[in-house]
């Protein structure tokens, strides 16, 4: 169903609870049912479990995205101020402003960020990827929004690929894990929401904590439901 390509998470206690949830979240059985909130506390809490030497737990995870995030917000600011044909042109790719969605989306994508064959690297490139595509019709820009719904997506398909074999498992056939799936991205996607106002600068330091912070509050909104779970 999509998902038989996803790595096996780790082991450790939170991932099992992670993973646990996942599984209840589609087929509850007997045990309690669990709502798609719960699925992405217990995911995040996982995720931040174990910070390499030199990360900061979660944030550490998405360092690439936050990274990636800062320069999409950068070319947005640009296209809503020059228009798409300057923004483009400055990056060296003048001949791509009438492309196709898809075509372009792609070659902006590989513009705004390097090559990366980690798992953080796929999530990031195809979220970016999928923004990009709408970001090329939108009526207006809103560089804030754009990047939190980037950073929304990325997190989304982070979980995927970390859980996607405990929800295919748990799922009664394609339109239950898909409508399952919905519930998930929605439920991210809302928390997603920011209404900070956009840095004066995107490069540089102003830009690389705006995207931090935009990031933490979301963490911090999903994270929530994770307090009254805690005892699994």
């Amino acid at each position: 169903m999509g998902t038989s390509s996803a790595r096996r998470a780790p082991t450790t206690w939170l991932w099992r609870l992670a993973k646990g949830a996942a599984t209840r979240y589609l087929a509850p059985g007997e045990g309690r049912a669990v709502e798609a909130r719960e699925v992405v506390a217990r995911y995040l809490a996982a995720l931040g479990e174990e910070p390499d030497p030199g990360n900061s737990g979660l944030l550490g995870e998405f360092r690439l995205t936050r990274k990636v995030g800062q320069n999409l917000g950068a070319l947005a600011a640009e296209v809503a101020s020059r228009g798409w044909d300057a923004a483009l042109a400055e990056r060296g790719l003048s001949g791509e402003a009438g492309s196709t969605r898809p075509k372009a989306a792609a070659v902006l994508a590989g513009a705004l960020m390097e090559a990366d064959g980690g798992l953080e690297g796929a999530a990031t490139r195809s979220s970016l990827s999928v923004v990009l595509q709408d970001l090329k019709v939108a009526e207006q820009i809103d560089p804030p929004q754009i990047v939190s719904r980037f950073l929304a997506e990325a997190l989304y398909q982070r979980l995927v690929l970390d859980l996607g074999e405990s929800l295919e498992a748990a799922s009664q056939g394609y339109g239950h894990w898909r409508q399952g799936l919905d519930g998930l991205k929605s439920w991210i996607a809302e928390a997603g929401k920011l209404e900070e106002p956009p840095p004066q600068q995107w490069r540089g330091l102003a830009g690389w904590k705006w995207v931090t912070l935009a990031l933490e509050k979301m963490a911090d909104r999903l994270l929530k439901p994770a307090a009254h779970v805690a005892g699994g």
